[in-house]
């Protein structure tokens, strides 16, 4: 029902959103790793885990919970993926492959091009409640 009243474009918007909420795990995990000997950065981006979800989404099959004490699904599920790391090339002496810098930079952008998923949402939202309105009249 939620896709006959809200439409492809809200589908696509929530797997952004989620997309962006990963993608920021990513780099805050990466960053928190910087001193760890012999870590490797997490190199997953935005469209590994956008692919990700809409690959899902388009070959998704219902669970049934077939017992009561089975835990409940939803669709908005966490993503699930493999682990990328960066080539050893750029590794300090200690193994990290961590760039501070990179990271701090590649999470600015990130937070900001999520903050435009929430504008963008918040428009199409407020559009619908000004046609429920203007129905109402």
């Amino acid at each position: 029902m939620s896709q006959s009243l809200f439409g492809a474009g809200f589908l696509r918007l929530e797997s952004a959103m989620s997309a962006r909420e990963k993608v920021q795990s990513v780099y805050a995990a990466n960053i928190a790793n910087a001193d760890t000997p012999h870590y490797r950065a997490d190199t997953r981006t935005f469209s590994d885990f956008m692919a990700e979800k809409s690959a899902s989404a388009s070959t998704s099959t219902s669970m049934v919970r077939t017992n009561a004490s089975h835990l409940q699904t939803h669709k908005s599920a966490s993503l699930s993926g493999g682990v990328f790391n960066r080539a050893s090339i750029s590794a300090r002496m200690d193994g990290n492959t961590v760039d501070t810098q990179k990271e701090m930079t590649a999470m600015a952008e990130n937070q900001m091009m999520h903050e435009l998923n929430m504008t963008i949402l918040r428009g199409r939202l407020s559009g619908l409640a000004n046609v429920i309105k203007e129905g109402g009249r």
